[in-house]
């Protein structure tokens, strides 16, 4: 995510779209940002993609050298790691105060031991995207939210092109009970004919109540085929309930 505020292209390719770049809205206002101002802290929570790969990844920020480079610990398939030990690109989001952050850059290593690791440059650009505002659309969709502590079973409860709104049983000893406005979590959306994807979300807005967590969630990371899965659905609902 870097630009000045051209919303369709950016010269660091992240919100472009095509399939090697992650998708946002395209109308929405992306401004260009110094790498100097990157504010992410020890244990902030961080979605990657490796260009190439259709699938994101829940990772958190580990370690860093200021302005060279930062360290990520993120589960990847040992096929991904090995090939990022060699070097490669990734795409690095995150949510601060409600706004979505990111940035392109280049990987020096990957490891395994002593646990999954990442090490990739300090970005000199970051992008700051304000994502639009989509009216959302009620539904009852089955899903799973992949959160630390497991999968836990839930219902959709109404989708957007950019986010949705979710319920999901958890009682007060349950982690995920303890889930807080901008944490990460991944989501499953069964989109029925049109098939399910799994998404990263950042928590925006959190009801608890009779032992129901209710979480409005935005999307954070979709690559345009996602896109157009959540674009068939809507437009599916659209034209059968209205």
């Amino acid at each position: 995510m870097s630009e000045h505020i051209d919303t369709k292209k950016t010269s660091s390719g992240v919100i472009s779209k095509n399939a090697e770049a992650t998708a946002i809205a395209p109308d929405a206002q992306v401004a260009k940002i110094p790498g100097v101002n990157l504010n992410v802290a020890l244990s902030k929570e961080v979605v990657i993609r490796v260009l190439g790969v259709d699938q994101s990844y829940k990772g958190k920020i580990v370690g860093y050298d200021a302005y060279e480079y930062i360290i990520a610990a993120v589960r990847l398939p040992s096929k991904i790691r090995k090939k990022l030990a060699f070097g490669g690109e990734i795409i690095v989001k995150y949510i601060l105060e409600g706004t979505v952050y990111g940035f392109k850059t280049s990987v020096h290593n990957a490891v395994s031991s002593p646990t999954s690791l990442i090490f990739f440059d300090y970005p000199s650009v970051i992008e700051k995207i304000e994502l639009r505002r989509e009216s959302r659309i009620d539904v009852n969709l089955n899903g799973e939210v992949h959160a630390n502590d497991g999968e836990h079973d839930c219902i959709i409860l109404n989708v957007s092109e950019t986010g949705c709104k979710l319920s999901v049983r958890a009682s007060s000893r349950d982690p995920i009970s303890n889930i807080k406005v901008e944490d990460t979590v991944m989501v499953v959306i069964d989109f029925g004919v049109e098939g399910a994807l799994k998404l990263p979300i950042a928590v925006r807005n959190i009801k608890r109540g009779k032992g129901i967590l209710t979480l409005g969630a935005m999307f954070i990371d979709i690559n345009p085929n996602e896109e157009e899965v959540i674009n068939k659905y809507l437009e599916r609902v659209r034209r059968l309930t209205r």
